[in-house]
């Protein structure tokens, strides 16, 4: 892959243009990656808003009808539900790896398969959460590049 930077003082924002003969895989990550870059969602802790980049976030997940964001340390509810994030977020690193869970997949430090189909992902803050079997195949396929 080639990239090159130019320099337009005359341009006010920044673009992005990217050449290629086929739309793949590869394409793919770099359009989710572009699309990540200083996204954000809201956070409430205590009745008190915070603005939470998207990748410092470990994991969604939903418990009693309230959805909460895991950072390394600190845990905050959103006002959104597990399917609205699950397609807001299908182009980014983020992926349900269970009916109430969305993880993201850079911060997976280690997995290791399970019985019965299931998946172990060890977190950089070591914390473990399973891919359930239902979310496998597709914990799997977006691992190895695929969508």
């Amino acid at each position: 892959m080639k990239v090159e930077v130019v320099i337009d003082h005359e341009q006010n924002e920044k673009k992005v243009i990217i050449k290629t003969n086929v739309h793949d895989a590869t394409v793919d990550k770099i359009l989710a990656a572009l699309n990540n870059i200083d996204s954000s969602i809201i956070g409430k802790i205590d009745n008190e808003n915070f603005v939470l980049k998207l990748e410092d976030v470990y994991y969604f997940e939903a418990v009693e009808n309230k959805v909460y964001a895991y950072l390394e340390e600190e845990v905050y509810e959103v006002t959104y539900k597990i399917a609205e994030l699950n397609d807001l977020l299908k182009h980014s690193s983020f992926i349900q790896t269970a009916r109430t869970v969305i993880l993201n997949l850079d911060k997976i430090q280690k997995i290791k398969s399970m019985v019965n189909g299931r998946i172990l992902a060890v977190l950089n803050n070591d914390e473990k959460m399973i891919i359930t079997r239902v979310y496998a195949s597709g914990f799997k396929n977006k691992i190895k590049g695929g969508k």
